[in-house]
């Protein structure tokens, strides 16, 4: 074979081997990419579900504070009956305080009526 034919021939073998060279760095960028997406698509799944927990978490923790919201108003409004019921119970107590006092005083008056009268009898029978 002269020069020529020589020179013909490598370079299309190396011709071949760069298009093959080429096809593979091609397949494994294609490969990485694809890796990368899927990489990226794990991340964003993971990031999803855990923004879906703190959602949840947070609903469940607004329903606790309603929850006690409810009880500490229902404890206000109970505080508040008996404070009503500790006032009227208290006025009661100064109306039957008044009640016997005013009571003892006929008592006594009546006693003192009552002994007048027994007194003036005794004198009369006395005469």
């Amino acid at each position: 074979m002269n020069r020529k034919e020589l020179s013909a021939s490598n370079q299309s073998q190396n011709t071949g081997e760069n298009r093959d060279q080429k096809a593979e760095a091609n397949r494994r960028s294609a490969e990485y990419a694809r890796a990368v997406a899927e990489s990226s698509r794990a991340e964003a799944e993971a990031r999803r579900e855990s923004a879906e927990e703190k959602r949840t978490a947070s609903e469940a923790s607004r329903q606790v504070a309603e929850a006690d919201r409810r009880s500490a108003e229902e404890m206000r409004r109970a505080a508040e009956e008996l404070r009503e019921a500790a006032e009227e119970t208290h006025a009661a107590t100064d109306d039957l305080r008044a009640a016997a006092e005013e009571a003892q005083t006929v008592f006594k008056e009546t006693r003192q009526a009552q002994k007048k009268r027994g007194d003036a009898k005794t004198k009369k029978t006395n005469n």
